[in-house]
């Protein structure tokens, strides 16, 4: 009796159990790919979020320093006493009182500049704050 090579008999269903497995693998493979990109996105947004939030606080205690600068009844004018705490004060400008100008960062990129206007009796008021990029 002779006997012949087994024969392997690969069905319609086998094909597309090995082709729905492959399929899978590729789709998790992606998914995986996906998300992980999506996690370095966010955990990006959050540091830059955070970066801005503390940023815009250290600018809040530069405003309370000006504030407290400003009511100050000294007999140094103004000005010295601003430039003395190192705040910048702006010239040319249509303000009728003094205008201070202060950055402060937000990361290598990015700063928080502020225009602050004091007034004749000391009364501070915010012209403006805007972020600007550094261009680094």
């Amino acid at each position: 009796m002779k006997r012949g090579r087994p024969v392997v008999s690969i069905g319609i269903v086998s094909l597309i159990t090995v082709f729905t497995i492959l399929l899978l693998a590729v789709f998790s493979v992606l998914s995986l790919s996906g998300s992980r990109s999506d996690s370095v996105l966010s955990d990006r947004a959050a540091r830059a979020v955070a970066d801005y939030y503390a940023a815009e606080a250290r600018a809040e205690q530069r405003l309370q320093e000006l504030s407290a600068i400003a009511a100050d009844d000294a007999v140094t004018p103004l000005g010295e006493r601003l430039e003395a705490a190192g705040f910048e004060i702006a010239a040319d400008t249509s303000y009728p009182g003094t205008v201070v100008v202060y950055n402060t960062p937000i990361d290598d990129r990015r700063v928080l500049r502020a225009e602050v206007g004091i007034g004749e009796q000391g009364e501070v008021e915010r012209l403006y704050r805007q972020t600007i990029a550094t261009g680094k």
